[in-house]
């Protein structure tokens, strides 16, 4: 009850904080349960009987799992495009056979930056996915060791304590995993099965331990359930997304309390503990695997239906819980309790009118009716599903963003890529785009041309990274991360139209902030300090004329997750600067793309118009400029505003027939070919070259 409340509250409410943490008490407790279950099947068999343990489990998760799959992809094509319904589809693929959470992690996925990317509506069954990896093992594990003891004649005394051996191994060996992980690389360990099986672990060496916990005396274990408790509820607010050191050492604090409350139930329930003993909680507990299944799906789907109100809040809990009900009462129950007698048996009564659902089943059915005429009338109260963005009234010539600085003198070039702006702002349905919008938001970021210099090497083959006349008077060395790369296209295109006087060497790595403290992202390389050394020392040893920083413009956090705000990148920006600037005649900071909005998100809901994807100069984004132009300013270096490239007032998510960004934050490859010459402009008026 309370592993699955405190999910649902911090998925929808992002409160408490902590609440993501009741999936690690989930892990404990469902380890212990199966556990249990395996070795009274060895006791009983001498053996595990794989046959029936699997069989049992396939009923258990598989019917309620698969229906809400089949559900979710349903909605996702009604709801999204259908690039994005197929993305749900193969998230519904991997989900199918337990291994969402590789896919995941495949993909980069940052389980606590969800609100910068397109989140898929399935990305809760990573957690079902370590679960089943765990008991695709551990039952293995126990039947050699049933074969170990029945070869000594041992007792089931023995197998229970070698069991319980062998996982207190387990869990240590993965919770150092853990540890090492959650420091080189905490986005992957979030989904990497190796650092999570030490939670399940504990589960399982409490159930290998039950007849030493079956003597705890009585007036102990209200105490030992109550701290479990206060330890669980302590690690809902002490632990947050910024929190360094997610899942390990942190999650100890909730798989801890999770122990505790469940050692005191060991040979009969503690007093004093109403809490998780009463009918409520009780209920809530039964229905604990429905609901989770449901909550997540719903919540996305009815984000992009409605606005976020109290009609929204009111429809996602009660549609929440009356799927969750009547998946309990008609999918989860009958299917795992069912056999060919009862089905028969069934089938026959249905057929002569005789069929009488149980009480429980017909209590279910009327509560989840019931909680779902109130889920449809918060949406039919607030029907924000047939309301579009209108196309905005566009003042005519230039305008400083409020609060930002003053838009700089438009040459001809940026002009005329003006007005197309302002023609884009205007449309009301999208028009044909080529390449089209599908293909720019599956495809990359960077330009084909530079895709070769896109590694996460050491070191840069500079004979492949550069571009235009060896001879050049003017050299360009183009430092950054993944803004420096997507820029790098368009960069390349002006050196190459530059009659020989330009040459660029693209340098810039993707997820590698060119600061001077590590920036953490979700695919940070472990050769990112090497390759901003290679960088500096490259301009030291070579002394070009120019030097590019595009970075992206997002505040993170750094590898220790400690928030990465205005005050520190100013610093840590000036101590790399100070590494290099006096080998170089000219530093030159490229603002990232303006926007805001997430193409994906917007453009993958069915229902879109292109007022819907309109995007603006964000605080973060003018934070960002704010320092970028002070440091320009002080080293006698320029600073290049790419407002006028993307934007007029608002940004569009086209310009003509071209899609400008590929996600929130990069330019198309395309539109950096078709903007090319206005960046040109733009840096001759800027006195770069």
């Amino acid at each position: 009850m309370v592993a699955v409340l405190t999910v649902f509250a911090c998925h929808l409410w992002k409160w408490p904080s902590g609440g993501f943490v009741g999936v690690d008490v989930f892990f404990v407790i469902s380890g212990f349960l199966i556990t249990g279950n395996l070795l009274r099947d060895a006791e009983k068999r001498g053996t595990v009987s794989f046959r029936t343990f699997y069989w049992n489990r396939v009923r258990r998760i598989v019917p309620a799992a698969t229906v809400v799959l089949i559900l979710t992809c349903v909605a996702a094509y009604l709801i999204f495009a259908p690039f994005r319904a197929r993305e749900v589809g193969v998230d519904a693929l991997f989900a199918f056979v337990f291994a969402s959470n590789w896919w995941f992690g495949y993909n980069g996925t940052d389980y606590f930056r969800v609100a910068a990317d397109s989140v898929s509506p399935l990305q809760h069954y990573w957690s079902l996915s370590i679960e089943e990896q765990f008991y695709m093992v551990w039952p293995a594990l126990i039947a050699l060791i049933s074969v170990f003891v029945l070869r000594k004649a041992w007792t089931h005394g023995h197998r229970m304590r070698i069991a319980g051996y062998v996982m207190a191994v387990v869990v240590v060996a993965s919770l150092a995993w853990a540890l090492y992980e959650t420091v080189t690389s905490p986005a992957w360990a979030y989904f990497n099965t190796f650092a999570r099986v030490w939670e399940l672990g504990v589960g399982a060496v409490l159930a290998c331990s039950v007849g030493l916990l079956a003597r705890i005396p009585q007036v102990v274990k209200p105490w030992l359930s109550w701290l479990g408790l206060v330890l669980i509820a302590a690690s809902l607010f002490l632990i947050t997304d910024v929190s360094t050191g997610f899942p390990a050492p942190w999650a100890i604090l909730p798989i801890a309390g999770a122990a505790l409350v469940i050692a005191a139930g060991v040979g009969g329930e503690p007093a004093y503990q109403q809490f998780l003993r009463n009918p409520l909680s009780t209920y809530i507990g039964d229905i604990s695997y429905s609901l989770y299944l449901v909550h997540w799906p719903i919540i996305i789907f009815a984000a992009l239906l409605m606005d976020v109100s109290g009609a929204y809040y009111l429809l996602v809990v009660a549609l929440a819980f009356a799927l969750a009900i009547a998946s309990y009462h008609f999918v989860e129950n009958p299917l795992r309790r069912a056999d060919a007698a009862k089905f028969r048996s069934s089938v026959r009564d249905i057929r002569h009118g005789r069929f009488t659902p149980s009480r429980a089943a017909r209590h279910g059915g009327i509560a989840a009716a019931a909680l779902l005429v109130v889920a449809l009338s918060a949406f039919a109260l607030h029907p924000d599903a047939n309301r579009h963005a209108q196309p905005p009234a566009i003042a005519s010539g230039p305008t400083a963003t409020p609060g930002g600085p003053a838009a700089p003198p438009l040459g001809p070039l940026a002009t005329a890529l003006g007005v197309q702006i302002t023609a884009a702002l205007q449309s009301t349905a999208w028009p044909p785009l080529d390449p089209p919008m599908e293909d720019v938001l599956k495809g990359s970021s960077v330009d084909p041309a530079i895709q070769p210099c896109d590694t996460d090497n050491p070191t840069v083959d500079t004979a492949t990274c550069t571009f235009g006349s060896p001879t050049a008077p003017t050299r360009i060395v183009l430092a950054g991360d993944s803004e420096g790369n997507s820029y790098a296209g368009a960069l390349r295109n002006i050196v190459l139209a530059s009659d020989g006087r330009l040459q660029l060497l693209v340098m810039s790595m993707q997820s590698c902030s060119f600061t001077k403290e590590v920036i953490n992202r979700a695919t940070l390389s472990e050769n990112c300090e090497a390759r901003k050394q290679h960088v500096v020392d490259t301009i030291n040893t070579t002394k070009p004329d120019i030097v590019i920083i595009a970075n992206l413009y997002r505040f993170g956090k750094n590898v220790d997750n400690r928030q990465f705000k205005s005050g520190e990148r100013d610093r840590s920006m000036r101590a790399i600067l100070d590494e290099f600037k006096a080998s170089t005649g000219k530093v030159v900071f490229l603002s990232g793309p303006p926007g805001g909005v997430n193409i994906k998100d917007c453009f993958g809901k069915r229902s879109s118009t292109p007022a819907d994807c309109l995007g603006t100069v964000t605080q973060e984004w003018l934070q960002m400029a704010s320092v970028d132009r002070n440091i320009a300013s002080d080293i006698g270096g320029a600073w290049i505003d790419a407002r006028p490239w993307f934007c007029v007032q608002l940004c569009p998510s086209f310009v003509d027939t071209t899609a400008t960004k590929s996600d929130e934050f990069h330019m198309a490859p395309a539109y950096g070919q078709k903007i090319a010459p206005v960046i040109d402009e733009s840096l001759r008026a800027a006195g770069v070259y």
